[in-house]
């Protein structure tokens, strides 16, 4: 878990820079209608962060394998408003902070919590260190739509 802390501590620092180098323009330009901006993107990691901060601290407190449901992603960042409400800045920093949260979390799971297991929708299970580790892959790669430059 020490090694998936000290990334997800990397990410937040490398990136929250990055993100700063992007105009409030670009942050909130949409593609397409249909399609997320960077500034959605971010909600949207902003709630899987949340969503995510819950379930590692469910599955670190079980003593059997909990289900573990999907959400509704596209319901979640509409519900939030991101584009419409927040400003860019706050996004950012609303994805720093829970991000910071789960840093928190992890640091107290022990070894043992790790290897703890939960149910996927599938009903196939997985150990919380791998819940953890796909986490940040899908954090990263949304992270890279965010920063991909323009040409």
């Amino acid at each position: 878990m020490k090694n998936a802390v000290e990334e997800l501590a990397r990410i937040i620092e490398d990136y929250e820079k990055e993100f700063f180098s992007i105009t409030e323009h670009e942050f909130n330009a949409k593609p397409f209608s249909e399609k997320w901006s960077k500034k959605e993107i971010l909600g949207h990691l902003c709630d899987s962060a949340s969503n995510n901060h819950r379930r590692f601290i469910m599955i670190k407190h079980s003593t059997s394998p909990i289900k573990i449901d999907s959400y509704a992603q596209n319901d979640w960042v509409a519900a939030n408003q991101y584009q419409e409400v927040f400003s860019y800045v706050d996004v950012i920093h609303l994805w720093k902070l829970l991000n910071k949260q789960i840093i928190n979390v992890l640091n107290s799971c022990t070894s043992f919590d790790s290897k703890k297991r939960f149910q996927k929708e599938d009903h196939s299970t997985e150990t919380l260190q791998w819940l953890v580790d796909d986490y940040i892959q899908h954090l990263r790669h949304h992270l890279e739509q965010i920063i991909q430059k323009q040409d």
